[in-house]
């Protein structure tokens, strides 16, 4: 009943180092009647974004938060069963995905997120992994191939192959260059930033309620997203083309590039760090002899043709990139999760 007489209000909040992203959209009746976006920069930066919220929220009972999750120390794992897992996650809070795979984040962040937006609170807290599944969701289940989310200050990617998470890795870009790499070079799982210090095992069934790291449904909704078969067709490999064994030695050359090529900003650190996920997949029990042809990318922060250019040039990747608008894909999660 309280739905016919209110607007409901979906808040997206996407943060980077330098401020955030806001998005509020005001539904009613299933009707989309207003959309806003704001971009809050500077020292007040969270003061004023927090103003705005407050404006949002006094406006209906029906409001909703969602945060984009910004902490480098998360990741992704396939399989739900803790003892089946080979990495001891401590300090983290889980979430099993479809009992397929494993969300997992760090504990002090979610507590340092809770008090810092205590007084307006958080409804869902999502994952760029999530993000990744579901903006991919009609490609994700097609064979295998390469994922990644690029943001401003991380990229994380993953590989699935027919709907199964294979490997997964959040790298934070912009820090020291031995702890973006110290965890990716000899593992096998990817479980950057989680100390190994405290007791194995964490109970599923504690997971506390921040609707909670995410269990998303597909949604047709709010992100018109085209086929990304329509953005650039994938060429058909010709006698002239290398063999899929040259392929692979490209990929586990991960030093061979670095010399003969200049540095383009990000775009080059996002090469590096696919190469490095590609060089770890072919040398891990989990490979068996299979190669990845294909990465798909969703653009959240403006990786242009240079990085697909190293990837096709370099590692012979068949390489589609997406413009992806991260308030709105983050906004159409929080609407699927309250059945919108």
């Amino acid at each position: 009943m309280i739905e016919w007489l209110y607007r409901k209000i979906f808040i997206a909040i996407v943060s980077d180092r330098d401020g955030y992203d806001v998005r509020a959209i005001a539904l009613k009746q299933n009707k989309v009647l207003q959309k806003e976006a704001k971009r809050f920069d500077g020292e007040n930066a969270f003061e004023e974004m927090h103003k705005f919220l407050r404006k949002q929220m006094d406006d209906t009972p029906l409001h909703y938060i969602a945060l984009l999750n910004s902490d480098p120390h998360q990741g992704a794992i396939s399989g739900c069963s803790l003892h089946n897992i080979d990495h001891e996650l401590s300090g983290a809070k889980t979430l099993c995905r479809n009992q397929k795979w494993l969300l997992h984040t760090s504990l002090s962040e979610i507590d340092a997120l809770k008090k810092r937006f205590s007084e307006v609170g958080i409804d869902y807290l999502f994952s760029p992994f999530s993000i990744i599944e579901h903006f991919f969701h009609d490609k994700i289940s097609t064979g295998l191939a390469l994922y990644a989310l690029a943001q401003k200050d991380s990229f994380s990617v993953a590989i699935f192959d027919e709907g199964i998470l294979e490997f997964a890795h959040h790298y934070p870009l912009h820090v020291p260059s031995e702890e973006t790499n110290e965890n990716i070079d000899g593992a096998i799982g990817f479980t950057v930033g989680i100390e190994e210090e405290v007791e194995k095992g964490i109970d599923l069934d504690e997971i506390e309620s921040l609707d909670d790291l995410d269990i998303i449904d597909e949604l047709d909704g709010l992100s018109d997203i085209e086929d990304l078969d329509s953005l650039e067709e994938i060429a058909e490999f010709s006698e002239d083309e290398p063999t899929l064994e040259e392929k692979r030695s490209s990929a586990l050359s991960a030093n061979t590039t670095k010399s003969e090529m200049d540095r383009f900003g990000d775009d080059y650190l996002r090469f590096e760090l696919i190469q490095k996920t590609l060089k770890t997949f072919y040398v891990s029990e989990q490979c068996r002899n299979r190669f990845i042809e294909t990465v798909y990318i969703a653009d959240g922060y403006g990786s242009g043709s240079e990085l697909k250019s190293y990837l096709e040039e370099e590692l012979f990747l068949n390489v589609l990139i997406r413009r992806i608008d991260l308030g709105d894909e983050v906004i159409a999660l929080a609407m699927s999760e309250d059945g919108q």
